[in-house]
């Protein structure tokens, strides 16, 4: 059997031409930063998508309303993930960059299998915003403004501990001013989409460096 191979001779030498140009450190640190930056602005847009999808409410809301955002995935507040993107390491020597997110509410919905939130240093509940107000408060719950009092609320035909307006506070109430409920425990699901696909964050790669290697191939050399 004969197999005739037809080899391209200019993309050859533009292969070539590519690779002196990395074998500089400087153009090397250009192509890692582009890298860097195109992975960046890809989780940016990702979140920036996220943040627009319907506000999701729990059984808490009790008709209340609709729950402020709390603008976890971008936001202006300093607190979003697209905020928080930092880059923890650089390596143009080895072509190699990694960005990190300090949150540990994206690892956990990052876990296939997210074991349960429940309450640490020893306390006992969960305080769970119960309407926009609590929700849309950034504090712990002991700061509250105007001060809560604990009480066990109606709910259906149980009664639930909750934490109420001190102003019309009484032990057992169907009338009070639930502010939070408190629970033991909260179980939160998988999310699979809370980073963007690998295949999107490699072309997302792929694009800037080449896109910064052609700007490298196109200046004369000194």
């Amino acid at each position: 059997m004969r197999l005739d191979v037809d080899i391209d001779e200019s993309k050859i030498k533009a292969a070539a031409k590519s690779v002196s140009f990395l074998e500089d450190n400087d153009n090397r640190k250009t192509v890692i930063e582009a890298a860097n930056e195109g992975l960046v602005s890809a989780l940016r847009r990702h979140f920036a998508a996220r943040e627009k999808e319907p506000h999701r409410i729990g059984w808490w809301n009790l008709g209340h309303g609709a729950f402020p955002k709390r603008w976890f995935w971008r936001g202006t507040r300093g607190t979003s993930l697209a905020e928080n993107l930092r880059t923890v390491q650089m390596s143009p020597s080895k072509l190699e960059t990694t960005i990190a997110v300090n949150s540990p509410a994206l690892a956990h919905k990052l876990n296939p299998n997210p074991p349960p939130i429940r309450p640490k240093g020893g306390k006992r509940y969960l305080a769970i915003p119960a309407n926009p107000v609590s929700a849309q408060w950034s504090g712990m719950a002991r700061d509250f403004p105007g001060g809560l009092r604990f009480a066990y609320t109606r709910l259906g035909q149980n009664w639930l501990p909750s934490l109420v307006a001190a102003s019309n506070w009484k032990k057992h109430d169907t009338q009070n001013k639930v502010m939070y409920w408190l629970v033991h425990k909260v179980q939160t699901r998988h999310d699979p989409d809370a980073m963007p696909s690998s295949y999107v964050q490699r072309s997302a790669v792929r694009s800037a460096v080449a896109s910064a290697v052609a700007q490298l191939c196109r200046k004369p050399r000194s």
